[in-house]
């Protein structure tokens, strides 16, 4: 099976554990970088993080491709606005990337 470069090594989507902190997962909801065919454990796999502070309603709601503000699982792209699609795509994603990544965390 054949898969794009975004499926395994661009962020899809945070997923929050059970001690407050949040994995970062692909498209195949794997640890970015991972291709499993099996089922896989984020947490088993990936490295957690937490946000030095805790995101508000309104910061999540802006890296949320649809602007859900649920702090458990916060998708920044999904089928419908795949960033490798067209540019308007790309740019926004990239948008939603830059304010992840200005965000202070703690491992």
């Amino acid at each position: 099976m054949s898969f794009e470069f975004r499926h395994i090594f661009l962020i899809h989507s945070l997923h929050r554990q059970g001690d407050g902190s949040y994995v970062a997962l692909n498209r195949r909801y794997q640890p970015l970088g991972l291709n499993s065919a099996s089922h896989v454990k984020g947490e088993e796999f990936a490295e957690g993080f937490k946000f030095k502070r805790t995101l508000t309603a309104e910061q999540i709601a802006a890296l949320s491709f649809n602007g859900d503000a649920s702090p458990e699982r916060i998708y920044l792209y999904d089928d419908g606005c795949i960033p490798t699609d067209s540019p308007s795509a790309w740019t926004a994603y990239a948008e939603r990337l830059g304010r992840l990544a200005s965000y202070k965390i703690v491992t």
